[in-house]
């Protein structure tokens, strides 16, 4: 009677478990060929919308991806991007799912305290194999010669690094650090903003502005602030669940004119799905612009007008699937890829002058808050010598704590 219970256990673990194995997307291979393959409905692909179909051509070929399976399902798990995978499940039952879901990651905390003894650079490449640190660490003293330190100068860094299986995937993260140059102290901290700043809030960086010049692309809409960035992993609110987002929001009341952000010619004009009302333009440099949920168009443009830089092509409004007023703004490269507007949109420039920017109000508190927190371990870690991560052939990431055990 036992035996026949303990078989009847192990079988049904071994109907629940998951085994797992590895594969490669073949090159030339489309996800549609990928579901065909498979033996999954393609209808679930045109299920998707535009933003998570044109991410899924994003799909390297080489790239590594698991096959999971028990007696009931196949789950397929297929990175896009170091963030992103899409989830593709394989019901015997039927009801076969396909998901965008975001993979899953750990956060090393890393620190250092060193005193230079040849070079700033080469002694803390020497205690981290990390070249990125090295540039990290200028990028947030971009004020300051770092190679005016001298042997007898102190470098200490808290900082992050993210790893999945072993690896890094991405760049270190200063959160304070403080050097000495010429035995004075220089205390940096990163903000909110993406920025970094001395104790008392004035940024490391010196903004020169320069006379008044058009860039190739100017903001579409004049003095709005950006609700939502570029990413390819955002939770969705109306649909709840994370999804690609490619372009840049504008958060603008219902009405608010709406420029062309670079000269050229409307190829699309009109309702597209979760978009709304939106226009396409093609530049004379191969790039297309996307302006998307507008409330209306302005009067007399059609597919092939030309337009100018700054003309107004519509108005802000919640058409498609929207929270609320806002314009979505997208840029495509010439091979129809999106890419990040943030790196091709700038404001006009004016006057010459350097600007330093100092952080005021609820902004400048919560520095402050992270300045009094860190002073305690930056007197800690001046005794412990800290607890660097060691980048092993350029990608594997262990910590000492790690080595000893």
């Amino acid at each position: 009677m036992r035996k026949s219970i303990l078989s009847f256990i192990i079988i049904s673990t071994l109907s629940t478990t998951l085994f797992a194995k590895t594969n490669h997307w073949k090159k030339g291979i489309s996800f549609l060929s990928f579901l065909r393959n498979n033996g999954i409905s393609q209808k679930l692909y045109y299920t998707l919308d535009a933003d998570d179909k044109e991410l899924l051509a994003e799909i390297r070929a080489g790239q590594n991806y698991t096959i999971k399976k028990n007696k009931n399902k196949i789950i397929f798990l297929i990175p896009i991007t170091d963030e992103l995978q899409v989830e593709v499940i394989k019901n015997k039952k039927g009801k076969d799912k396909i998901s965008l879901k975001p993979i899953p990651f750990e956060t090393l905390k890393g620190s250092i305290h060193l005193k230079v003894k040849n070079s700033w650079n080469k002694d803390l490449y020497k205690k981290t194999h990390s070249k990125a640190l090295i540039r990290k660490l200028k990028a947030s003293y971009q004020s300051l010669n770092l190679n005016k330190m001298k042997k007898g100068d102190e470098i200490n860094i808290f900082y992050t690094q993210k790893r999945r299986d072993g690896k890094a995937i991405s760049s270190p993260t200063i959160e304070a650090s403080m050097i000495t140059i010429n035995k004075v102290k220089y205390y940096s901290y990163l903000a909110e903003d993406g920025s970094y700043y001395d104790s008392t809030g004035k940024e490391y960086k010196k903004q020169i502005v320069i006379k008044k010049v058009r860039s190739t692309f100017m903001r579409p809409i004049n003095h709005a602030v950006v609700s939502s960035g570029f990413t390819y992993s955002r939770y969705h609110p109306i649909l709840h669940r994370y999804r690609a987002h490619l372009g840049v929001d504008y958060a603008a009341c219902s009405g608010t004119p709406i420029k062309a952000s670079a000269s050229g010619k409307i190829i699309k004009r009109g309702w597209r799905g979760g978009y709304g009302r939106c226009i396409t333009i093609k530049h004379s440099n191969g790039m297309k612009s996307l302006y998307a949920h507008m409330s209306r168009f302005r009067k007399g443009l059609h597919i092939g007008s030309y337009v100018k830089q700054g003309t107004i092509i519509g108005y802000v409004g919640s058409t498609g699937v929207s929270t609320g007023p806002h314009l979505h703004f997208g840029l495509y490269n010439k091979r129809g890829k999106a890419i990040n507007p943030a790196r091709y949109v700038h404001a006009c420039k004016t006057q010459k002058r350097t600007i330093v920017k100092r952080l005021k109000g609820k902004e400048y508190r919560k520095l402050r808050k992270k300045v009094i927190a860190y002073r305690k371990k930056f007197r800690r870690l001046n005794k412990t010598g800290g607890n660097p991560i060691y980048v092993k052939n350029g990608i594997y990431l262990i910590t000492p704590k790690e080595k000893k055990s």
